[in-house]
Parts: structure tokens; sequence; C-alpha cells
């Protein structure tokens, strides 16, 4: 609710700018139409292609590249709240127009979406969890649970610049369920970015574990 209250101020106030090239921005989403088509990437890739055997699909809208990983940037690491409602309008959006899900997903099986967690640390200094701003508006229009089912159980160091065997230990065991029983059948596994996989891969172990049976993944942005 603050996020949207403060995107109609700002934009009451202050035009949005494309975080691509500056210029404005006249539509809901965070992004120009220039900028966008320039990064627009629609895929699935079969999990273990990615190393990531305890996923059963995953799904990517962009390449993060350009506008889009600017805008994910300003709003992790720059306070950029105003972006957040724009950043889910973009998802929201870019599903629609695909059509892209292919998975087998069960009328009336029990399903729910959730996020990756941010270290806690991050999250106290941001004040929101990304992941789950850019997906959840999507998930309450299109009728899915969202269900906050995992929690980080201690900080990790921040994933980009390790090698793929660094990020794969800096990850491992990070996340515990945050409940025991009655866990969905199905889970949508949402992130704002995809890099190599191991974030997503050692949430789905963690959820398999658990006791779920399918683990979907599901990313605004991705560097595969």
């Amino acid at each position: 609710m603050l996020s949207s209250i403060l995107a109609l101020l700002h934009s009451l106030f202050y035009p949005h700018s494309c975080p691509g090239c500056g210029e404005e921005v006249r539509g809901k989403g965070v992004l120009c139409d220039p900028c966008r088509r320039g990064i627009w990437h629609p895929r699935s890739f079969q999990p273990l292609s990615l190393d990531c055997p305890h996923l059963d699909g995953l799904f990517f809208l962009m390449d993060y590249a350009g506008g889009i990983q600017k805008a994910l940037q300003m709003a992790k690491f720059r306070g950029r709240e105003d972006l957040l409602p724009r950043l889910a309008e973009e998802w929201r959006q870019g599903v629609l127009r695909e059509q892209r899900f292919h998975w087998h997903l069960v009328p009336k099986i029990r399903l729910a979406a959730t996020g990756i967690p941010t270290d806690p640390v991050r999250k106290k200094q941001r004040g929101y969890d990304l992941p789950e701003e850019i997906f959840r508006p999507w998930c309450r229009q299109e009728g899915y649970l969202w269900e906050n089912l995992l929690i980080r159980n201690r900080s990790t160091r921040p994933q980009y610049g390790l090698t793929p065997e660094e990020r794969k230990k800096n990850i491992k065991g990070c996340f515990t369920l945050a409940r025991q029983e009655n866990l969905p059948d199905i889970v949508l596994l949402c992130d704002d970015i995809c890099t190599t996989g191991s974030t997503l891969e050692e949430a789905a172990r963690t959820l398999k574990r658990g006791g779920v049976k399918k683990v979907y993944a599901l990313a605004l942005a991705s560097g595969n």
C-alpha cells in the first residue's frame, strides 16, 4: 500500500524517466518501449541445463541488462521504493503478453507462490522484500496464494562476483522452512534476478525436503 501511494505521489510531481535512456515513460511500467525491446527475452529452461535438479522448470522474462538492470539496482541499493509498482507491472504485463507457462498446473491442487527471502540485514535496510513486491500483485490478480514459506537463517555474501562453486557454497544451508506441516503440493518460486540458478536451486532443495512435490522458478530478469 505504501509503495503504491509513493508511486502515485512521485508520478504527480516527478514524471517517471526510463532508467535505460532517461526518456519519460507514460505507461505504468518502468521502461520505455525501445529499452524494453532491447532486453526482451522470454524463455524457459530445463532444470538440468542449469544444474538445478530440484527444480521442475524455470521461466525468465528479460535479460539482466540495460534499463531493467539499472531499475533493479536502484530499487535494491538506492531506496527507490517508487519503482516497485512499476517493476511489478513489467512482470504482470509481460507474462500476460507472452502466456509462456506450459507447466501442467492441475486445477484445485494445493499451489502457492513464494519469494526468495532477502537477507535479514539487507531487508531491514531497504524496508521491503523485492521479489514479494514484484510478484505478489500478479499472484493476487491470478488467484495464486502467496505465502512466505522460506526463512533465510543466516546472512550470506552478495552473490555478485562469485564463481559458480563459490555461489553454491555461499548459499548452501541458508534457507529453512517457515513451517513444517501443511505445505502446498506445487510452489512457484519467485526471484527478481537469476544468474547461475544456485539460489533458486538451494531454495527448491529446502522446499522438496519438506515435502513439496514440484517447484517451478520464475525470475523477472536473468543473465542466462
